[in-house]
């Protein structure tokens, strides 16, 4: 996951994105002893639009801007990137060779993004499934209307309804991906609980409008 000294992956023209993964890329390798990032060649982004379709990267190809708000692939050395300011970016992996990625924000998870990321999965790579949650807005700072809330409380239970650090009432994303993922039976081995909007390390659409964002990414190694 890159942080704000990684550098913007919010760049959406493709000459500056190039340079913008090679930054970021040397940026993370200086901050984690021994990792080494596929090329740029190799990454594949979205245009994100809140919704549920996910997207296959087959061999010989990425993907480059189409619509939708996940990426799946069996292929090794294929890097899979979600870009978020305050949205839930989420890195599912099967069992017997596949991985996705998800941008998960409170319309995505009402769509079913997680779902559909999950039986491309299985279609790919049928097998049991793992989740990564990476940091996202906490219900610390996450403030919603009590009336907007109750379509999540019909769909998801009161669980999901939280407080503000003013007690204001919040919505828990992190709560919603679990129950989602409970219900699907993926298991959960990591949470970055870091709020995006109070943790300077992220950027956080909440808390000042930024139009950048970090940047989840995952790719498959050989054996």
């Amino acid at each position: 996951m890159s942080e704000v000294i990684d550098g913007d992956m919010a760049i959406g023209n493709l000459s500056t994105r190039k340079k913008s993964i090679q930054e970021a890329s040397q940026s993370l390798m200086e901050r984690n002893a021994g990792l080494t990032i596929p090329s740029s060649q190799h990454w594949s982004f979205l245009t994100q639009v809140h919704g549920e379709r996910s997207i296959q990267v087959e061999a010989n190809e990425a993907i480059t801007g189409l619509e939708g708000d996940a990426l799946v692939t069996t292929q090794v050395g294929k890097v899979l990137t979600i870009q978020v300011a305050d949205c839930v970016p989420i890195s599912l992996i099967s069992e017997n060779g596949a991985i996705a990625v998800v941008h998960a924000g409170w319309r995505g998870l009402i769509n079913g993004v997680i779902e559909s990321a999950s039986q491309e999965l299985e279609r790919k790579a049928s097998g049991n499934q793992v989740a990564i949650i990476g940091p996202h807005i906490g219900s610390c700072c996450y403030e919603f209307g009590r009336q907007d809330l109750e379509q999540f409380v019909k769909l998801f239970g009161s669980l999901v309804i939280g407080n503000t650090n003013s007690s204001s009432p919040s919505l828990n994303l992190l709560t919603i991906v679990q129950l989602i993922l409970r219900k699907k039976s993926i298991g959960l081995i990591h949470v970055d609980n870091s709020c995006t909007s109070c943790d300077p390390k992220f950027w956080s659409y909440r808390a000042n409008r930024t139009q950048k964002r970090q940047c989840l990414f995952a790719w498959l190694e050989k054996n």
